[in-house]
């Protein structure tokens, strides 16, 4: 039941998929079809429970094969187009990139050694024992999301978070599954996937299979793989949520405006404070409204993006009954020593070096020192180009130093806005009801939060205009002809 179940998931995110485009890569379809897929399941948990329908594995097996006829049903033309455009790929030797393939088998190694030990070990970690795994099997058993865990005040801190990490954990779990950390393999194979695919829209195979690689031997997200904890499956959903969005503003393709709005949604629907980077999402679309006036699909972004936040915000209020904003002192200003404290550990791990009992340039290789590499090259460059210019007296500036200068500005602005309000979330956090100091959660939660930055900063660094040029000096290289 446990394999009918996952194959219900996928079809449902590709029936998704195929409805807004079906010029999708493979990447792309094996990546995002989990992920909207999972989303939509978590998502059905929440409507039975809003209309008092107890769990089954009837009653989820009818409800996707119905909502997947519906979509299909609705979507039969372009189906039959798909039918009809579909090729069987050739392959020629000399077509084969030989570099890429040796990463990806790498890669493939990897992904199958970390698998084997997440699917080996139980659910071990102090989080997913005392709220996430424990929600999933009792969801699964009282058939229901408020489970009787909340009369008690036994939830656990993820108690109050919306249902889509433990409830993807309750969905395995209604299907017979001995362990969930099978979700927990999908989501790493959808983030690596998914990523690979977005980067394929700017770069060649070479360079997206090797910054997926970066990606995948974080040292500390690697560690995720192998844990039952949310951190890993928040970064999928933000990553391409954001990246997503980054091609619709660049590009005007409107697949990615669809994906990046529904990835921005499911990323409110796993954590509320993620919503940090549906607010940044959010920032950029306004700038490109004023610049686009392209109202109606810009209010389209804003209304999907949003209504996960408000639907569990007024589930928490008229069903448990909890308030999301007790956790935070709203009135503390400016603290010298908190924002010493916070400024501390933001250095150590971003730039490396200690702090407490973290060593920064350990935790995260080289996800962040990239992007501040290449950020500086793209800069100096535009600068020095821009001083040739003022040597040479020339008056006209010259398109190459206006575009370097603004190469993915919306990416440089979705990441200043989304940090700055993310580290204003842990500088307001009330340590009293939080029942932790804060270098405690400095050392725990937000080291493990900074993993959802690295996809973007990684997408900077592998697309900005330095790269592109570094790259394809290397493509023709590796291929004179």
């Amino acid at each position: 039941m446990l394999t009918i179940a996952l194959i219900l998931c996928y079809l449902l995110g590709l029936s998704v998929l195929l409805a807004i485009s079906r010029k999708f890569s493979l990447a792309e379809l094996v990546g995002y079809s989990f992920l909207i897929g999972m989303g939509l399941e978590t998502f059905f948990l929440f409507i039975l429970d809003v209309i008092n329908l107890h769990y089954s594995q009837g009653v989820l097996i009818g409800l996707n094969v119905f909502v997947i006829v519906a979509i299909n049903g609705l979507n039969y033309k372009n189906l039959l187009v798909l039918k009809d455009e579909f090729k069987t790929p050739a392959f020629e030797l000399k077509q084969i990139n030989f570099v890429a393939v040796f990463i990806f088998c790498i890669m493939a190694y990897l992904f199958y050694a970390v698998t084997v030990k997440c699917l080996f070990w139980p659910p071990a970690e102090h989080d997913t024992i005392g709220s996430f795994d424990k929600l999933g099997r009792i969801m699964a058993q009282e058939g229901k999301l408020k489970i009787s865990l909340f009369q008690y005040h036994l939830e656990g801190a993820g108690g109050i978070y919306p249902p889509l990490f433990h409830g993807s954990f309750a969905y395995v779990y209604i299907f017979g599954a001995e362990t969930s950390k099978i979700v927990t393999t999908l989501f790493f194979l959808s983030l690596l996937t998914s990523f690979y695919g977005l980067l394929r829209n700017y770069a060649s195979s070479t360079a997206a299979m090797l910054f997926t690689f970066i990606l995948m031997i974080t040292p500390e997200l690697f560690s995720h793989a192998a844990l039952s904890l949310d951190n890993l499956p928040t970064t999928a959903y933000v990553g391409a949520g954001a990246i997503a969005t980054f091609i619709w503003l660049d590009k005007r393709d409107v697949k990615y405006l669809w994906i990046g709005a529904i990835m921005m949604a499911f990323t409110i629907w796993i954590r509320s404070d993620t919503i940090v980077f549906t607010a940044a999402a959010l920032a950029v679309i306004v700038i490109d409204l004023i610049r686009k006036r392209e109202f109606k699909r810009s209010l389209s972004y804003f209304a999907i993006a949003v209504a996960p936040f408000i639907m569990w915000t007024l589930y928490l209020k008229l069903k448990l009954g909890v308030a999301q904003a007790g956790k935070f002192d709203l009135h503390m200003g400016y603290n010298t020593q908190r924002m010493d404290l916070v400024g501390g550990y933001v250095k150590a791990f971003l730039f490396g070096g200690r702090r407490g009992a973290v060593d920064g340039g350990q935790l995260y290789g080289l996800g962040f020192m990239l992007f501040f590499i290449m950020l500086f090259i793209n800069v100096a460059a535009a600068f020095w180009i821009g001083l040739k210019e003022v040597m040479a007296k020339t008056r006209k500036i010259p398109s190459f130093f206006v575009s370097i200068l603004s190469d993915k500005a919306m990416v440089l602005i979705f990441l200043l806005v989304s940090f700055a309000l993310y580290f204003t979330v842990f500088y307001l956090i009330n340590e009293k009801v939080q029942n932790a100091p804060i270098s405690s959660l400095m050392e725990s939660s937000f080291k493990r939060g900074l993993f959802c930055f690295i996809p973007i900063t990684l997408f900077y660094a592998c697309t900005n205009q330095t790269s592109t040029w570094l790259f394809e000096k290397l493509e023709r290289f590796r291929n004179p002809a």
